[in-house]
């Protein structure tokens, strides 16, 4: 269940963005460094609400605009044309691939008790020279 709540509460806050979206937006799902083309014309811009979710980018053959999903989360991307006029929008929602979400849960699993005790330094057992006392500062 835990692995499904952070899916849930992606999809359900696209569900409730897609609501308020205008008409003709387009739903868009992604996974984690996936990327999606999107077809704009000569000139056009693409621009997202949150570029940390997704990034506009050229397509490798330089003819389009691709997205590419960076973290989970949702974001609203539109296409502008020449002399800014819109040429589309995308409601982009980008979930955690599985190997991304196994790997989070095994590093969470890893971290316990054991994990914080002090650990001795390397100095002392490198043969480094001792500084001496340690002084506060000067006073006058």
């Amino acid at each position: 269940m835990r692995r499904l709540a952070p899916l849930v509460t992606v999809i359900a806050a696209a569900v409730l963005a897609a609501e308020t979206d205008p008409a003709g937006t387009v739903l868009l799902p992604l996974e984690t460094g996936q990327s999606a083309p999107v077809t704009a014309a000569p000139g056009a811009n693409v621009l997202c609400d949150d570029p940390a979710v997704v990034a506009p980018d050229f397509a490798e053959d330089a003819g389009d605009f691709v997205l590419r999903a960076m973290t989970p989360g949702t974001t609203l991307c539109g296409v502008w044309l020449v002399g800014q006029k819109p040429g589309g929008l995308y409601r982009v929602v980008v979930t955690a691939k599985a190997d991304d979400a196994r790997l989070v849960r095994d590093l969470a699993a890893d971290a316990g008790p054991g994990d914080a005790e002090p650990r001795p330094s390397g100095a002392a057992d490198a043969g480094m020279p001792d500084a001496g006392p340690k002084r506060g500062p000067a006073t006058d």
